[in-house]
């Protein structure tokens, strides 16, 4: 509460609005941090890399010469498998971020962490350099049978003469 003393009243007014500054400085370093932040992971023999923006969006993938021996749904597996874990070590940095550059009791800094705690889970501990299976597979492409080839339509003989016009145009 503000003192009903002037003098004291405008110093409580001017601290005030110094910890607000000291507090938007903070969080204008925070956002610049955190606007140079990414993180990378690749697989364990190197033939996918990938990296993450700060929002944990794809941003690079390198991709080695070895992918050609992967099928097309071991890689896109792989590609996701790392650029999960990128992600997941994305946000340990946001956190390392927030927590040496904003004061932990700070609600909106807490809530920034939760956002990119429920965004980016922790992955399983098997999901350290292989795909985790999530559940039932849907059949793969190249799991279903081909579709037989379509018939073409048959035409009709000249030599029919059902229709009546005795192969005369009704349109003289």
């Amino acid at each position: 509460m503000i003192s009903s003393d002037p003098t004291k009243a405008a110093e409580e007014l001017d601290k005030w609005a110094a910890g607000l500054e000291q507090r938007a400085q903070r969080y204008n370093e925070l956002q610049q941090r955190l606007d140079e932040t990414s993180a990378t992971d690749s697989t364990q023999d190197g033939a996918i890399r990938v990296t993450v923006d700060s929002n944990g969006v794809l941003t690079q993938l390198e991709l080695s010469e070895r992918i050609r021996d992967l099928a097309p749904s071991q890689l896109s597996s792989e590609v996701m498998a790392c650029m999960r874990r990128a992600q997941a070590k994305l946000r340990a940095r946001v956190e390392d971020l927030i927590e040496t550059t904003v004061p932990a009791d700070d609600e909106p800094a807490r809530n920034l962490v939760a956002q990119y705690q429920q965004r980016f889970p922790d992955l399983p501990d098997d999901s350290a350099g292989h795909e985790v299976d999530h559940g039932e597979r849907l059949g793969a492409v190249e799991d279903e049978p081909a579709p037989p080839p379509s018939a073409r339509p048959t035409r009709r003989s000249t030599a029919d003469h059902d229709d009546d016009w005795d192969d005369e145009s009704p349109l003289r």
